[in-house]
Parts: C-alpha cells; sequence; structure tokens
C-alpha cells in the first residue's frame, strides 16, 4: 500500500540527515499489513460514506478529510482513536465503539487507525508539549472575522468541522490546534494563518477555542435492547403520501405534518444506539443501519417507513436500502435529517422510549 511502502523511505531519508535539528518524530515503522487490511474492510462499512474512500473528507455533512497529511503529522493514535470510540457528540459523527453501544471492539478501532496511517506519507510533528498563552477575549474579534464563517459563531461548525466539541478539546493538544490554524489543511478550504495573523493573534484564537472546553462522559450508556415488536406509530391511522425527490428522499416537513395528522408509520433511527440514547425524533425506534437486514424479517410490512440519520442521510439511506432489498415497497429517507429537525424545535425524546 502506498502508506506503508512510504514509511520506509521517508526513514531512510531522515537517517541520512546527520546532525539536522530536525522537530520531527518519524515512526520507525508503518503499521501492519494484516491490521491495515481489516481496516479497510471496517472503514467500507463504517466511514467512507462521509469521509471518503480515501478519506478525502467532505463527501457527507463537511466530514473532515483523514487523509490529509498536516492532519495525519500531528493526530496521536490516541487523538483518532477516541474520536472514532467516543464520536463528536451532538453532530453527525457518531460514537462507534462498543462502550458507547456502537458496533466497534477496540481491535476494529485499532485497525481503522492503522488504515489511516497507511495514508500518511509525511513524518510525525512535535507539537503536543507546546503550552500556548493568549487572550481568549482578544481571540474573540479575530475568530468572529476570520473563523466563524466557517466554524460557526461558537465553534459549532457551519461548513467546517465543530471546534466546541467536547471530546475534540479534550484530547487535542494547544499545539495541534496552533499547528492548523497556523499551517491550514493542504487540499482543503482550511487556509493557513500564519501569514495573515500575527503570532499572539494565533495563540489569542487557541486560548479563545480552548475556553470552549467542557468536561466529557466516557462510560458507556445504560442497558439498552431496541424494541421492534411494536414500531408503529398511530396504527389506526391512515397512510401518509408523500412527496419523494429522487422517489426517496422526503422533506422534513412532510413527515412532521404527517406525525401531526397522527398517520399509520414507522420511524427509524438509523445512527448506532449512542446518537439515540442522546436524541431522537418522538416515537422513533432505535434501529442501526447496520443492523437492518439481520432484523427486516420481523419489521411489518403493510405500513411506511421513514429512515433518518445525522449527516444527513448517509446511513439512513443505507437503512432505506436494506429495507427495499428485503421487498418493503414503502420506505422514505427524511431528507435534511435530524439536526434539521432539532433546529426546527419538534419533538424529540432524550433515552430510552418512554411507555
Amino acid at each position: 500500500m502506498r502508506g506503508v511502502r512510504a514509511w520506509a523511505a521517508i526513514g531512510l531519508i531522515l537517517s541520512s540527515l546527520v546532525g539536522c535539528d530536525d522537530e520531527s518524530d518519524p515512526p520507525t515503522s508503518g503499521p501492519d499489513p494484516a491490521a491495515v487490511a481489516r481496516g479497510e474492510v471496517l472503514y467500507a462499512q463504517y466511514c467512507d460514506f462521509c469521509h471518503g474512500v480515501e478519506g478525502e473528507g467532505y463527501v457527507s455533512d463537511n466530514a473532515n478529510a483523514l487523509n490529509q497529511q498536516a492532519f495525519l503529522g500531528t493526530a496521536t493514535d490516541a487523538f483518532l482513536a477516541a474520536a472514532i470510540i467516543h464520536g463528536r457528540p451532538g453532530t453527525p459523527m457518531s460514537a462507534w465503539g462498543d462502550v458507547k453501544g456502537g458496533p466497534l471492539s477496540t481491535g476494529d478501532v485499532d485497525d481503522i487507525v492503522a488504515l489511516l496511517r497507511s495514508w500518511q506519507t509525511s513524518p510525525n510533528l512535535n507539537v503536543h508539549d507546546q503550552v500556548v498563552t493568549g487572550s481568549a477575549i482578544r481571540g474573540n474579534l479575530t475568530y468572529g472575522s476570520q473563523c466563524a464563517g466557517c466554524h460557526g459563531a461558537e465553534g459549532e461548525g457551519l461548513t467546517a468541522l465543530s471546534l466546541n466539541n467536547p471530546w475534540f478539546l479534550h484530547t487535542a493538544s494547544d499545539g495541534f490546534i496552533r499547528y492548523a490554524i497556523a499551517g491550514g489543511r493542504t487540499g482543503t478550504t482550511m487556509p493557513p494563518f500564519e501569514d495573515s495573523l500575527r503570532s499572539f493573534e494565533i495563540d489569542d484564537l487557541v486560548a479563545l477555542i480552548r475556553s470552549w472546553a467542557q468536561p466529557v462522559d466516557g462510560s458507556g450508556p445504560p442497558p439498552f435492547e431496541p424494541d421492534l415488536s411494536d414500531p408503529i406509530q398511530n396504527p389506526e391511522g391512515e397512510t401518509p403520501v408523500f412527496t419523494r425527490r429522487e422517489g426517496l428522499y422526503v422533506p422534513a416537513a412532510e413527515v412532521k405534518a404527517a406525525l401531526d395528522a397522527e398517520n399509520r408509520m414507522v420511524l427509524i433511527d438509523a445512527r448506532p444506539t449512542a446518537d439515540y440514547l442522546t436524541g431522537h425524533i418522538e416515537g422513533a425506534v432505535s434501529l442501526p443501519f447496520y443492523d437492518v437486514s439481520t432484523v427486516a424479517e420481523i419489521l411489518p410490512k403493510d405500513v411506511t417507513y421513514i429512515t433518518y440519520c445525522g449527516c444527513p442521510h448517509a446511513v439512513s439511506t443505507q437503512a432505506a436500502n436494506a429495507l427495499l432489498m428485503a421487498d418493503f415497497e414503502n420506505v422514505g429517507v427524511l431528507d435534511e435529517g435530524y439536526y434539521f429537525w432539532v433546529d426546527q424545535d419538534w419533538p424529540i425524546e432524550v433515552g430510552p422510549p418512554v411507555d
């Protein structure tokens, strides 16, 4: 694989630089090819529909580029693993680790990290020992003019990733954040600011972003077994009539109107369990997209199904297609996704369904 072969060449070049004051920390060997091969299978199943087949990013919901060399050179294995395991709660990045109710074991996560490392062609950089001191108050003005348009006024993320996410801030060092601001992310919309901002202004941005940190919850979700025995909402109601984009995607407003009219339907939350428990559309049942084909036979077929996810419909489309492959006929996908629903202040529930 191109990343694995590149490690050997990098090592030879760097070993020849005797006496060179290089601040990089190249690995001595590349990732285990067997782990990379396993990681490829898992990545195709759980990651590429948002991050791209080769980690190029921005396939769905502005998911970041994972093959970007400045990112890989400064992201530690622990940072990458935590992002996969715990996700970015409150965003379309799900928690995939089994400790959070997801499908991936620790070994699976390690294999995906090995795949990401196989894409790395540049050496690791020692940025994590930096302690950045700046003024969060001063940083507000710079952030508003330079960053908010992409990352959101409070770091919530718009066309770029969220900066205020607790798990991101828990695992990202000051040096990691500073390096990203100064050097940008070549090949993405994130420009370098080292020539347009003064050093102290970059430090101020780091201080502001760090001020958004909140405690994280590393515990697993409460015991939860989705109940699919009675998934139908309004079983005596009429069948809803939807307009469908591309024959599949249903406007959220029409789904909301159908629920208000007490139409007969099933709402399926196709995200992993942790996302569902964090918050889901009122009355929806939890059925992660990777489990649909295994339980489809127990679901009633004479009813309208609407699947949804948060990204806004990468995995919900997979769930819908699994139903269609199992000969369900009346299947649609919530077009705008879960977070649009939340933004409209339409009914949601937190935790297991209330009887």
